[in-house]
C-alpha cells in the first residue's frame, strides 16, 4: 500500500535509485497505491556511476511493482514483497530505462503496461 511521502525504490536503469510519492493518481481505493497504479514521484538520490536520464527533484510518473502490504488477487492468492519498487515513466506513458531487473507483477498485464512486462526479467 503506497501513500503520499512513501519512499520507493527504482528497478530500472533511469538512473534514479530513491523515490518519494506526492500523488497517487487513482482515486479507486482511497488514494493508496498498489501494484499497477500511477502515481507522481519527486526524485530523492541518483546512481552516481551512470550518466543519468533523470534530475534529482523533478517530477515523473511511476508504476508501483512492488509492495510490502500483502494484497489479494482476484483468484484468491496473496503476494507481498520485500521492498516497495517503481518503474519510471516518460510523459508518453513509456518505461524511461531500458532494463528492469526486480519483479513485475501479473496485475500491470491488466493495467495494459505490457511494454514493462516485454522490458523485466521476473514476471509473477
Amino acid at each position: 500500500m503506497i501513500q503520499v511521502g512513501t519512499n520507493l525504490d527504482i528497478t530500472d536503469n533511469s538512473g534514479a535509485r530513491v523515490v518519494k510519492c506526492v500523488k497517487v493518481l487513482d482515486k479507486t481505493k482511497q488514494s493508496n497505491g498498489y501494484p499497477g497504479t500511477v502515481c507522481v514521484v519527486s526524485v530523492k538520490t541518483l546512481v552516481r556511476k551512470q550518466k543519468s536520464k533523470v534530475k534529482k527533484g523533478h517530477l515523473y510518473k511511476a508504476v508501483v511493482c512492488e509492495t510490502k502490504k500483502m494484497g489479494g488477487r482476484a483468484d484468491g492468492s496473496q503476494m507481498s514483497c520485500s521492498r516497495n519498487t517503481a518503474v519510471l515513466l516518460s510523459p508518453q506513458q513509456t518505461p524511461l530505462g531500458s532494463r528492469i531487473q526486480g519483479i513485475t507483477p501479473y496485475e500491470l498485464r491488466m493495467k495494459k503496461h505490457t511494454k514493462l512486462l516485454s522490458l523485466s526479467l521476473a514476471n509473477v
